[in-house]
């Protein structure tokens, strides 16, 4: 077996990576400290053992305890819940977090296919019943559910179809249903937002 072309090929798994990039990967375990790639395999090993998925919003979150259900967002109760801000994926949030957004999160797990009508993938039912459940609270009480895709045309129908599939909610609990602001430029992925235009995105959401 050819080691180095196997590793070069599991880095080539990873999102954005293209062959010469997994190949500088394995060459730099074989030229840095051995101690390194002694950590790294150890940590692989630890993050799939001590990170956990929200069952609330689906979050991935660390955790030393074992069956840990809900985030630290989810499980605070000074959490807005009023409103609920929906995005693609977990990384997604990480500017939207130095924002200043102080509401409550859902993931949805991905984008919907321009004109494809099985959307099986994604959670769409589970986020329906998160809303119903929210809009029910009488204490937090959903106020609002925000929209926050990439301007992509996959972003741009994932929002027509996230729109739809919860509409009827929105009539019979009267929340409002808001997108982004166009702040951000079209075609941009959401993750490599800065932190300002995100903020001023969610503050002329509409």
């Amino acid at each position: 077996m050819d080691y180095i072309e196997k590793l070069t090929e599991y880095f080539r798994k990873f999102p954005g990576i293209g062959e010469k990039q997994a190949s500088r990967f394995v060459y730099f375990l074989l030229r840095t400290d051995p101690t390194f790639a002694q950590e790294l395999s150890k940590m692989i090993l630890k993050i799939r053992e001590n990170v956990h998925q929200c069952e609330s919003c689906f979050i991935f979150f660390s955790s030393d305890k074992q069956g840990e259900k809900l985030c630290s967002y989810c499980d605070d109760p000074a959490t807005n819940k009023k409103t609920l801000l929906v995005v693609e994926k977990d990384i997604d949030l990480d500017a939207i977090r130095q924002s200043g957004f102080l509401g409550s999160y859902f993931v949805l797990g991905g984008l919907a296919g321009n004109g494809s009508s099985n959307q099986s993938f994604l959670r769409t039912d589970k986020l329906i019943k998160t809303i119903e459940s929210r809009a029910k609270e009488k204490d937090s009480k959903l106020e609002e559910v925000i929209l926050a895709f990439s301007l992509s045309p996959e972003g741009e129908h994932t929002d027509f179809f996230i729109r739809e599939a919860i509409g009827p909610l929105s009539k019979k609990y009267n929340f409002k249903i808001s997108s982004l602001g166009r702040g951000i430029s079209t075609g941009t992925e959401l993750e490599y937002v800065d932190a300002d235009t995100l903020k001023s995105a969610l503050k002329n959401r509409q």
